[in-house]
C-alpha cells in the first residue's frame, strides 16, 4: 500500500515534457491505477475503529477524502488560471509526491514506535511473570 501511495502522482511528471494524447492517457491511467492503495488504507482504518463505530467512521473518512479531493481540484483550477495545464499537472506530481513521501515516513516511524512499545510491554510482562 505505501509504495502505491508514494508513487501514485509520479506519472504526472510526464506532463512537464508536454506529452501527446497517448502519453497523457498512459500517465493518467497509471496515476489512477495506483489509487488502489485506498483498499489497504480502508483495511487499516477498519482494524483501528471499534465495531460499533465503523459505519459512522467510514462515512466520515469517505466524506473527508471526497472533500479533500474536491479542494484539490478547485486548487488546480485556480492554479491553471495562472500557469499552463502542463505546469499545474506536473507541479501537482512534484508537490503531491513530496507530501506522500513525508506521510509514508511518518507512517513507518509511527509503526516502528508502536512495535517497540509493544515489545517493551511484552518484555515487562515476561519479567513480571517469570521474575
Amino acid at each position: 500500500m505505501l509504495p502505491l501511495a508514494a508513487t501514485g502522482l509520479l506519472p504526472f511528471l510526464l506532463y512537464a515534457a508536454g506529452p501527446g494524447l497517448a502519453l497523457a492517457a498512459v500517465a493518467l491511467f497509471l496515476a489512477g491505477a495506483t489509487g488502489a492503495y485506498t483498499l489497504g488504507l480502508d483495511a487499516w482504518f477498519v482494524a483501528a475503529v471499534p465495531d460499533g463505530r465503523r459505519g459512522r467512521a467510514m462515512t466520515l473518512m469517505t466524506a473527508g477524502m471526497t472533500t479533500t479531493q474536491g479542494i484539490g481540484m478547485a486548487g488546480a483550477g485556480v492554479a491553471a488560471e495562472f500557469a499552463s495545464v502542463r505546469a499545474v499537472v506536473a507541479g501537482t506530481g512534484v508537490l503531491g509526491t513530496a507530501v506522500l513521501l513525508w506521510l509514508v515516513a511518518e507512517v513507518r516511524a509511527t509503526a516502528r514506535a508502536a512495535a517497540e512499545a509493544t515489545e517493551g510491554r511484552d518484555a515487562a510482562d515476561r519479567q513480571m511473570t517469570h521474575g
